[in-house]
């Protein structure tokens, strides 16, 4: 377990389609149980770092619209632990939203920045490598990502080019490439140099606030005004507000990371998922002896292997006879059936979705 001086930002404030129709604009995917169990990804990230962090010193960013979600997900949590963001402006904005607020709470802070919605299978090691980040960026001024060895030429993640090693097991870094096309994803494995970017970051706050400071100016002027210690809590909130919405929406990847010479990397040696799409739920969720998901209340499947079937509904039966490698997904306003490894065309139904439908079935 970590000291006082050490915290955890979770990110829980974004929505993403890949998973339409089952992740939706009201209900993205951190908040869905995908096994079943009562367990969602939120919920096993914040149970992942209560075995950390002091229980106080972990924070869930969102946003508005989210918050009651979390608050009922994570009853345990003290609401004051939910930051509320106005409105979504990418995860620059938010994780510097989140720096300020922890800084105002412990000035020397040490932060790790994690999402909501990774697959963490060893967590021995997994808390290892955190743990001894964090020490790291406590006394070093720099920002600290975890890479991710690949096992294949995967074009939805990220990836960061390793350079030279710059104390025990942290090295420099040279690139960052974001979800590259599929020959420069092989070329990359090849290398051997390229790790996928895990989305995981620690820094001390100081530190991180000073690099933004030169790549994000105006938003950190708009900061330093809201967290004046002149303002008291409500007439913070009120001010960030009212500046918020004219941020720009701009990941910390494209913010900062890409930019700057401050960033190091440390191996991740642990197994890591990314639920990016179907095909990396699939790999997720329990599967039965034909390599079936079969996320449904009552069924009847015959004949079918390595597909993926889930439908929400209590009080359906369920029969479906000799499919391979399919995806069928019914929720209460979408049936989709579909070849479950076909990314293109899941961005072709909610294109043509939303042309039709309007935000209906957003």
């Amino acid at each position: 377990m970590l000291g006082q001086d050490n915290f955890c930002v979770v990110l829980a404030g974004g929505f993403g389609t890949r998973l339409w129709p089952l992740s939706r604009k009201g209900m993205p995917k951190q908040f869905l149980d995908f096994n079943n169990n009562g367990r969602t990804l939120l919920k096993e990230t914040v149970e992942r770092m209560r075995r950390i962090f002091p229980e106080e010193n972990i924070i869930v960013s969102t946003n508005l619209d989210f918050y009651e979600d979390v608050c009922n997900q994570l009853p345990d949590l003290n609401p004051l632990q939910v930051l509320r963001e106005p409105v979504m402006k990418g995860t620059a904005p938010s994780i510097t939203l989140a720096s300020y607020h922890i800084r105002d709470i412990n000035p020397n802070a040490n932060i790790l920045v994690v999402p909501s919605d990774l697959v963490i299978r060893d967590e021995a090691p997994y808390i290892d490598v955190i743990e001894r980040g964090m020490s790291y960026v406590a006394d070093n001024n720099c920002i600290l990502t975890v890479g991710i060895k690949p096992t294949r030429p995967e074009t939805r993640f990220g990836y960061i080019q390793m350079d030279e090693k710059v104390a025990d097991g942290i090295y420099s870094v040279r690139t960052f490439t974001e979800k590259p096309e599929e020959s420069f994803a092989k070329v990359f494995v090849d290398s051997g140099e390229f790790y996928w970017n895990s989305g995981i970051l620690m820094w001390n706050v100081n530190a991180y606030l000073e690099i933004a400071k030169t790549y994000l100016p105006e938003m950190i002027t708009q900061f330093n005004r809201i967290y004046d210690t002149k303002h008291n809590r409500d007439e913070r909130r009120s001010l960030l507000y009212s500046v918020y919405e004219a941020f720009p929406r701009i990941s910390i990847d494209y913010g900062i990371l890409e930019k700057t010479d401050k960033v190091c990397m440390t191996i991740g040696d642990f197994s890591w998922n990314d639920i990016e799409s179907w095909d990396l739920l699939y790999d997720y969720c329990a599967k039965d002896a034909d390599g079936n998901v079969l996320g449904m209340y009552n069924y009847q499947v015959y004949n079918c292997n390595n597909s993926m079937f889930l439908c929400n509904k209590e009080k359906k039966l369920v029969v479906i006879d000799d499919l391979s490698e399919f995806l069928v997904v019914d929720t209460d306003d979408v049936l989709v059936i579909c070849r479950r490894n076909n990314e293109t065309d899941f961005k072709k139904y909610i294109n043509d979705a939303m042309l039709k439908y309007g935000e209906k079935y957003s």
